[in-house]
């Protein structure tokens, strides 16, 4: 590898958002098919949609042999109607892991102690999307 290798390099780093999101890049898991898996809550956080820009929050779940899926909840969406959608969403599926609270953002910093709690993944497909829900294993 020489300089212009490394500028390169360097370059693409740098577009990527360099260490603050190289996280964002480590997802490249094959996807699981259609069952019911036991994991545990690796990380959670939130973020922004890479396609909308809606705040969402990002669920990785372990699964067994290094496998990982990736659980999005999404906290707004394009309307009024849309949004009201998506937070009862999220709420509902943080109620089921036994986040509790009277404020949305009760539910979003609760959700943080999550982490490392074994959980029942489900995956369904219904034409292209892919339902993921999840409850206490």
């Amino acid at each position: 590898m020489d300089n212009e290798d490394l500028k390169e390099l360097d370059a693409i780093f740098k577009d990527m958002g360099g260490v603050d999101k190289v996280e964002d890049y480590t997802s490249n898991f094959e996807e699981l098919p259609d069952g019911e898996y036991l994991g545990e809550i690796e990380k959670i956080s939130t973020k922004n949609s890479k396609s909308t820009g809606r705040p969402m929050m990002e669920i990785i779940v372990a699964i067994e042999e290094g496998k990982k899926e990736y659980v999005y909840l999404m906290l707004a969406g394009k309307d009024l109607k849309a949004t009201q959608t998506a937070v009862a969403r999220a709420v509902t599926q943080l109620k089921k892991l036994g986040v509790n609270g009277t404020e949305l953002s009760d539910f979003i910093t609760g959700a943080e102690s999550l982490v490392g709690t074994r959980v029942n993944l489900k995956i369904e497909t219904n034409g292209t999307f892919k339902n993921r829900d999840l409850t206490l294993a």
